[in-house]
């Protein structure tokens, strides 16, 4: 192989407005679909080194699978076929770790597990590939080898980082159009974010599976969704984080329209104090049911609407928008 160790950082997803408009169901038959989303400065690292027995491959994450003796063994499905796309047989040690709770909380992490892996042996076999690719692949892993439902941001916003306006055409041509903020511009947006941990975790696939079979019947929440992501980013451009805040709002709200379990008792009360509090407005991130909660609000009301959230066992997580999107940070 070309190196004997990677280690990749492949960062975590917000989602402002649009998602759901990037599922398949949708995008094909009503598209484009639309939304905004960012990539953060939490994410997942992903360790690839020789192994000393080169027959055979070792997996680690929450689990370790150790000493199989082919990749139709390993367990876990998007390392697996990674390693298959890129034909790698044995000899390879896979090693992830995570810097926030991911399973089930709703920030991407297993597109960007996906996409940090595939940056990894890429780079372990002497390739570099372009962020497009990553995403590419990242997607025809989870969604048409393993049939995972979901859409198309996280992986873009894995492998690219940033601030995007990400938009699907029909025929499943993804733009990406990062909003154009300079530093003093993202200071400000990094200052308005809260990102808060329910304590819920759920399976989105559940939710997912649920969704799209009501597309048809939710059409013109959808379209208003996708209007709203455009509208969003114009909103970020201009630095106007109450006009982003309505839109996030209004977006939450339609989004709870769409299928049951996006939303519960208990997150509906996180939100009612966030925004009685002095949030501007905020979502759950991903499916929905649990995991975090986004808001923008001004920067003088945190403190209070961090103790408002505390009281319902809710804990803040800071996070700021990351430029960059899955890196190679050591290689030897």
């Amino acid at each position: 192989m070309g190196t004997n160790s990677v280690v990749t950082k492949t960062p975590f997803r917000v989602t402002f407005a649009g998602g759901g408009t990037d599922l398949p169901e949708y995008y094909r038959g009503h598209g484009p679909g639309a939304c905004v989303a960012g990539a953060m400065d939490k994410g997942i690292y992903v360790i690839v080194v020789e192994n000393f027995n080169r027959d055979e491959i070792r997996v680690s994450y929450r689990v370790t699978e150790d000493a199989k003796k082919s990749v139709d063994e390993i367990d876990h499905g998007s390392i697996r076929e990674a390693l298959r796309l890129l034909r790698i047989p044995s000899g390879v040690q896979v090693i992830t770790a995570t810097q926030m709770p991911s399973r089930g909380t709703g920030i991407g992490s297993s597109s960007s597990c996906a996409v940090g892996v595939l940056n990894a042996l890429h780079a372990w076999k002497g390739h570099r590939v372009s962020p497009r690719q990553l995403a590419r692949e990242a997607v025809h892993i989870e969604r048409e080898v393993l049939h995972e439902p979901g859409g198309i941001q996280d992986q873009y916003v894995a492998a690219y980082g940033g601030l995007n306006l990400i938009q699907v055409q029909r025929d499943g041509a993804v733009s990406v159009q990062s909003l154009s903020l300079d530093h003093e511009g993202l200071t400000a947006l990094n200052a308005h974010q809260m990102l808060f941990f329910t304590g819920i975790e759920r399976a989105s696939t559940s939710i997912h599976a649920n969704q799209v079979t009501q597309i048809s019947d939710h059409l013109a929440e959808y379209d208003r969704m996708r209007d709203l992501a455009v509208g969003t980013a114009r909103a970020l451009e201009a630095l106007d984080f109450a006009e982003v805040g309505r839109m996030m709002d209004e977006n939450w709200a339609l989004k709870q329209k769409l299928s049951q379990g996006i939303s519960n008792p208990r997150v509906d009360e996180l939100y009612g104090a966030a925004k009685k509090a002095g949030a501007l407005g905020g979502k759950l991130m991903g499916a929905g049911g649990g995991g975090f909660l986004f808001l923008i609000a001004p920067p003088e009301r945190h403190g209070g609407i961090e103790r408002a959230l505390q009281r319902f066992g809710a804990f803040l997580t800071p996070v700021n928008i990351e430029l960059d999107g899955s890196a190679i940070v050591h290689q030897d």
